[in-house]
């Protein structure tokens, strides 16, 4: 093994440099140590600039959002009648009462204003299993 590592050492170590000492070869690893932690560390602190400057840009455009939306004024609501839904018969009030708050739920989170207009009962379609196996067979390949 001895041999082996001489052989190949002579190929790159020249004549005049094959007396190296033990100390000039530490002194080589640790340089090289050095300068690759130095050159990690860089990098951490190249990464963490950057994420600080796009936090920065974030933040700024946050601030230019919510200033925008201070600015909108929110008018008065207007006296407008209530009118409630047309309701078919055979629909109990309980129903309608569930999708009413399903509307006015999604009012609230979109913040538009939806109106429950008309509850109806859907007319009879075509049998699941029969939609499901047309679904099936005319789908495209």
């Amino acid at each position: 093994m001895y041999e082996l590592v001489n052989a190949l050492s002579e190929n790159v170590i020249h004549g005049s440099d094959s007396n190296l000492s033990g100390t000039t070869i530490a002194t080589v690893v640790i340089t090289g140590m050095v300068v690759v932690f130095i050159g990690l560390i860089l990098l951490v602190l190249l990464v963490m600039l950057y994420g600080k400057i796009f936090d920065a840009v974030n933040r700024k455009k946050e601030e230019k959002k919510n200033a925008e939306a201070v600015k909108v004024e929110t008018k008065p609501a207007e006296n407008v009648p209530v009118v409630p839904p047309a309701i078919e018969e055979g629909i109990e009030e309980e129903v309608v009462a569930v999708i009413a708050a399903a509307v006015e739920a999604m009012s609230a989170q979109s913040g538009k204003k939806l109106k429950l207009k008309s509850v109806k009962t859907v007319k009879p379609q075509r049998n699941p299993w029969a939609a499901a196996g047309i679904a099936e067979n005319t789908r495209p390949f």
